[in-house]
């Protein structure tokens, strides 16, 4: 499965794509992005406290997405009424989504994606993400995915950003032709770890 840090990155790129970054009042938004992106390891508690694992994760279904994208539109209505921050609905829908997406990417466990539908489960035959690790301060492999992890990420979130803020063609090209053989080198790293 993909890291915090990927699920929070996800998450901030989508609120960041909606609202400046200089806007302090919007930043009362942000939490709710980052908190739909990384809910639906939720279930992780019940495993945690209860010592029982839920089969299927319906938390990493579309349907769980989309409810918890609702609820948290409905509250934060508040936050849209008051024109305090830019909260659209598709945007919400897009950091719950994000979850299970990255997820996806990693490639080691198929996802319940399509329940309750019958055969639900989808899976990607590789991986393109590293599994998160081991959650251990001196594994070795936890930073070292956490670093690959980051550096595919970090430029896709932010190239995303800068496309919803129009930022001009020149900008982002000069970006792109300057972080693409970096980012494809991490990827490329990445993909031979799952060989």
């Amino acid at each position: 499965m993909s890291s915090l840090i990927g699920h929070t990155l996800a998450g901030a790129s989508v609120y960041l794509s909606c609202n400046r970054p200089t806007d302090q009042q919007a930043a009362r938004a942000l939490p709710v992005f980052v908190l739909l992106a990384i809910c639906p390891d939720f279930d992780y508690f019940i495993l945690w406290l209860f010592h029982h694992q839920t089969t299927p994760r319906i938390t990493h279904t579309l349907l769980f997405c989309l409810a918890t994208s609702s609820i948290a539109w409905w509250c934060a209505s508040p936050l849209r009424r008051k024109n305090v921050a830019n909260t659209p609905f598709w945007a919400m829908v897009l950091a719950s989504v994000s979850h299970p997406l990255l997820d996806l990417l990693v490639g080691v466990h198929p996802l319940p994606l399509l329940w309750p539908l019958p055969d639900p489960d989808i899976a990607l035959p590789f991986g393109i993400l590293p599994s998160a690790g081991q959650l251990k301060l001196t594994n070795y492999y936890l930073w070292r995915n956490l670093l690959i992890e980051t550096a595919i990420l970090l430029p896709i979130a932010s190239l995303a950003v800068a496309i919803a803020h129009r930022c001009s063609r020149r900008a982002i090209a000069k970006y792109a032709f300057l972080v693409a053989p970096v980012w494809l080198a991490f990827v490329a790293w990445s993909v031979g770890l799952q060989r």
